[in-house]
């Protein structure tokens, strides 16, 4: 694994972001006007019910730098295989490990300067996050661990059956939000498929970010929890898309997207 080989994909990506004006939109526009939405919304339910206005707000900023961690990842890729740039970056030399993990580091940036931002406003608007900055970075760490595995898991998953599943580069994640129960106890989904909360990344992580909407004490145990699960879920993902590189090249279909 060649360190420049990344470097020179990160730049790169920084240059398609910067020349498809649309990129630049989506990645600061819809993430700060929802925050912003929430943020009155919030100003608005403080008659009524203050604390209720403060847990969506906190919870959608997590549930956006989720979403910005995993998609800009697996939407670079897209625009790689929609242009048939991908093409001529295999046949460079460039691994398809330093591929993805260029792409991690450039999602990484993104997710880390717009969830700054929306830290700060979410903040201005009563929230209390910088008064608990340690618990929000390391609610953030782990959050993040789960969505670039889920941004492996995505890719290597494209890259095996073909570009046409490139809707899961901005779908997926909203089957495992819904199962991760954001605003409400994991207890209102029917017995029989309740466990599947116990397993989903971000499941705990909600949990921690409501509980500090309400200034409640987070449980360390939450903490490890969804440490261990996200975890999990990232060391899974590199085996997964080294299986799933390995056959897309024995179908052929890794020469199908390419060309």
């Amino acid at each position: 694994m060649k360190l420049n080989n990344i470097i020179s994909l990160i730049k790169n990506d920084a240059v398609v972001i910067k020349r498809v004006k649309w990129r630049l939109l989506e990645i600061t526009y819809f993430p700060l006007t929802s925050v912003l939405i929430w943020g009155l919304f919030s100003l608005q339910s403080k008659q009524y019910a203050i604390q209720a206005g403060l847990i969506v707000l906190v919870v959608n900023m997590f549930w956006s730098f989720c979403q910005l961690a995993q998609q800009q990842a697996n939407i670079l890729i897209m625009e790689d295989l929609w242009s048939f740039n991908i093409k001529h970056i295999l046949v460079s030399g460039v691994s398809e490990f330093e591929y993805i993990i260029a792409k991690l580091v450039t999602s990484t940036t993104i997710a880390i300067v717009i969830g700054t931002m929306l830290l700060i406003v979410a903040n201005a608007f009563g929230a209390p996050l910088l008064a608990n900055i340690k618990i929000v970075a390391m609610l953030a760490g782990i959050a993040l661990l789960g969505s670039l595995a889920l941004s492996i898991v995505i890719a290597g998953t494209i890259l095996l059956v073909g570009r046409e599943y490139g809707f899961l580069s901005w779908s997926i994640l909203q089957l495992f939000i819904f199962f991760s129960a954001p605003f409400y106890s994991p207890t209102l989904f029917p017995e029989a498929i309740r466990w599947i909360t116990k397993i989903m990344p971000f499941t705990h992580i909600f949990e921690a970010a409501r509980a500090i909407a309400t200034n409640a004490p987070v449980a360390n145990s939450t903490l490890w929890h969804a440490l261990f699960i996200t975890t999990t879920y990232f060391c899974l993902a590199w085996p997964y898309y080294a299986w799933a590189i390995r056959h897309a090249k024995k179908s052929g279909m890794m020469s199908r997207i390419a060309h």
